[in-house]
């Protein structure tokens, strides 16, 4: 058999593995067109997982069987791996554009609150507005539900070159106007997000659309009163990360690019709109100003004790939060875990009592805020679970540097990727998730690592103080 016929063959295998994994039951528990892996949506599970002690972490991505699939493609080089995983995405990743014209947005935050426990438990904290991994790792800490004010879908179009923003855009406004035109209230705005640098893969075959939140809905309202303790507080996270975007209705926006080492200039000249884009909280990161205001305002009409965090990128929160850690007693301040986007595992982290210093992507910027926020600092052990993005965009930070550097500091281990296959490891999330649970095993702690909402105060003005 020839080596063309024998690799047809293989691959033909593969989709077929691929093909009856997804007939298996799908474990995420988020609404079909929501995105399991988006940020909101991830740190929302995250931090329930970390409340109740079950769930799948990064693996409720993937359908049951995908890791026989993945583990073939590892096999390939790196350009017939991206081909394959783009295949897959064609076949299980998104929604039909019609379910637009019947998504209810009302249910999202209903669905947000059922991820916590049903019964009348109250918290001393609740944590609400802009997610990100430093919020999961904040919550968590605090034994404090998220509620967080955005939520990724996803929606299938035809293939189409990643190049192509204009196919992209009317393929976006379509979905975007069906679910206007059956949500007619105010209270959310959609951002229609097209990043062909980070998000190449997907952008090819979804329209990637974010609802987000500009008032707080009812069923954050109705959980907050039934189960915040009296006296306790209620922690907004307002985050005023900027990116330009277009507008296309009084609710409905545009945003090409994202938070990188690229700048919205080289996306504007690279992609041109034809349109001047005005400066608006960030898709991804940023929390809508009249979201916070909202908050602000229920609080006060319910006499509840609030504490704001307001800060401008999302790297400054990770410092909150990585001093958090600190602050806990029995903490491993001489061991590091170094994670980044959505593959973060803060169960874990409060199990074993290793700090976390999140970083939003690994990207080429993230390399000198990590060197300032350790400068003078020596680790026993550091953990680095980089990203795995498949997307080799100019600003994908590779994975030498990154571990040269931090060697300097302590003994330096990878979590999930394997150096040969980054950026386009298909098995990293299947090995992060193993390692967690290693990790558990391992260094169980004999309690867990808590904050209360005093030592966070004390934390936050700390920093400020600097």
């Amino acid at each position: 058999m020839s080596r063309h016929r024998s690799i047809g063959l293989i691959c033909l295998v593969l989709c077929f593995l691929f093909a009856a994994a997804l007939l298996g039951d799908e474990v995420a528990p988020v609404p079909p067109v929501v995105a399991s892996f988006d940020s909101g949506t991830r740190v929302v599970r995250e931090v329930s997982e970390a409340l109740t002690g079950t769930g799948r972490s990064i693996l409720e991505c993937y359908p049951w069987g995908s890791r026989t699939f993945l583990s073939f493609v590892s096999l390939f080089p790196s350009k017939t791996r991206i081909s394959l995983i783009e295949w897959g995405m064609r076949q299980s990743v998104g929604r039909p554009p019609e379910e637009a014209a019947r998504l209810q947005v009302s249910e999202l935050p209903r669905w947000c609150v059922r991820q916590y426990p049903a019964d009348d438990r109250q918290y001393d904290a609740i944590v609400i507005g802009s997610p990100s991994g430093a919020v999961a790792h904040l919550a968590a800490l605090l034994g404090a539900p998220f509620l967080t004010t955005l939520f990724g879908l996803t929606f299938r179009h035809p293939t189409i070159d990643a190049e192509d923003h204009h196919a992209y855009i009317e393929s976006a406004r379509s979905v975007v106007g069906s679910i206007l035109a059956v949500n007619p209230t105010d209270g959310f705005e959609l951002i229609a997000h097209y990043d062909p640098m980070h998000d190449r893969s997907l952008v090819e075959v979804i329209d990637f659309i974010r609802v987000k939140f500009t008032e707080m809905p009812s069923p954050y309202a109705e959980y907050i009163l039934r189960h915040l303790a009296p006296g306790g507080r209620l922690i907004v996270i307002d985050c005023a990360y900027t990116w330009p975007q277009v507008q296309w209705t009084n609710r409905a926006f545009l945003q090409i690019g994202g938070l990188g080492d690229m700048s919205p200039e080289t996306y504007a000249e690279r992609w041109p709109l034809g349109q001047t884009p005005i400066s608006r909280r960030e898709s991804e990161w940023g929390c809508p100003d009249q979201f916070a205001a909202s908050v602000v305002q229920f609080a006060a009409a319910h006499e509840i004790d609030m504490l704001r965090i307001d800060f401008d990128h999302p790297w400054e929160l990770s410092l909150v939060a990585y001093d958090a850690y600190l602050a806990c007693k029995s903490v491993r301040d001489r061991l590091l875990l170094i994670d980044s986007f959505n593959h973060i595992n803060p169960r874990t982290n409060l199990v074993v009592g290793i700090p976390s210093l999140w970083l939003p992507f690994n990207t080429i910027d993230g390399m000198p805020l990590v060197n300032t926020a350790l400068q003078d600092r020596e680790f026993d052990r550091i953990l680095f679970a980089p990203l795995p993005s498949f997307a080799d965009s100019p600003d994908t930070a590779s994975i030498a540097p990154w571990v040269d550097r931090l060697s300097l500091l302590g003994m330096t281990e990878l979590l999930g990727v394997r150096p040969r296959l980054y950026p386009a490891d298909p098995l990293a999330p299947f090995r992060f998730f193993d390692q967690m649970a290693e990790l558990r095993n391992d260094l169980r702690l004999d309690a867990s690592l808590h904050l209360d909402i005093d030592a966070l105060i004390q934390v936050i003005e700390k920093r400020n103080a600097h």
